[in-house]
């Protein structure tokens, strides 16, 4: 049995909070059964149920031979860009609760990092729309593919760097999306713990991928910085906010 699912057994095993059952902080309250769990159908859920056969047809225009090491990357066989779509982009629902997050924080900027060919960007940057969104990105591929399809849906705030160009800004607001990785992962989360401000919030993607992972996971929600912690299985969220009692929280999602 693969680790992930075992993981996915014991979570929900531990699971115990939903819609905000248990939870005496109102702020907390309100950003589980407000923000998380929120039903409300809103109007750019449309675009985002759209954004997977944008990049669909997006990949099925690029040539076998630059795809070869993305798939190799995830393990795939060639020419199986739905599972590659699965393992690149945050599936839709915690695409989703991110987006709500984004809405409910209005940070200035937010900064992802981990592969992408543009859902993800998308939907942080129509969040995001006041504000400016940082792609830390290294594959022509991604960031090729990332452009075309934020150009198509005339998304103008995301700007694109690498270890050599980072900008100098507050993020207010991270989501780390490297599942498979994770010695890139504990590297962004370490580096972030020395950086963080006393309101941000970091969403990390796979906490329960691996051991691996979940031992990144358990470091950084022992933090003393990190005040309160929410395990979605797919997704942790952690936040930084001073004056919330520390807390960790196995949330049914």
């Amino acid at each position: 049995m693969k680790y992930r699912t075992i993981s996915r057994i014991v979570y929900l095993k531990k699971a115990r909070h939903r819609r905000g059952h248990g939870i005496h902080s109102p702020f907390l309250f309100h950003l589980i059964s407000e923000v998380i769990e929120n039903k409300t159908r809103l109007r750019e859920y449309k675009i985002f149920k759209s954004l997977k056969n944008d990049v669909l047809n997006s990949l099925h225009n690029f040539s076998e031979p630059s795809l070869s090491a993305v798939y190799h990357e995830f393990n795939l066989a060639p020419s199986n860009p739905r599972r590659l779509y699965r393992k690149v982009e945050l599936p839709r629902r915690y695409g989703k609760v991110t987006f709500r997050l984004i809405r409910e924080f209005k940070p200035s900027s937010v900064v992802s990092y981990g592969t992408t060919f543009g859902a993800n960007l998308a939907l942080i940057a129509m969040a995001c729309k006041d504000g400016i969104v940082y792609q830390y990105i290294n594959d022509p591929i991604y960031e090729f593919a990332s452009k075309e399809l934020l150009n198509g849906l005339a998304i103008s705030n995301v700007r694109f760097f690498n270890e050599n160009t980072a900008p100098s800004v507050k993020s207010e607001f991270i989501l780390i999306n490297y599942p498979g990785n994770p010695a890139v992962s504990q590297n962004v989360v370490l580096q972030y713990l020395k950086l963080h401000g006393d309101d941000d919030v970091l969403i990390i993607r796979g906490i329960h991928e691996s051991k691996e992972m979940e031992a990144i996971w358990q470091e950084m929600i022992t933090s003393e910085s990190v005040r309160v912690s929410l395990d979605l299985f797919e997704i942790g969220i952690a936040l930084f906010r001073q004056g919330l009692q520390k807390e960790n929280f196995i949330q049914r999602f």
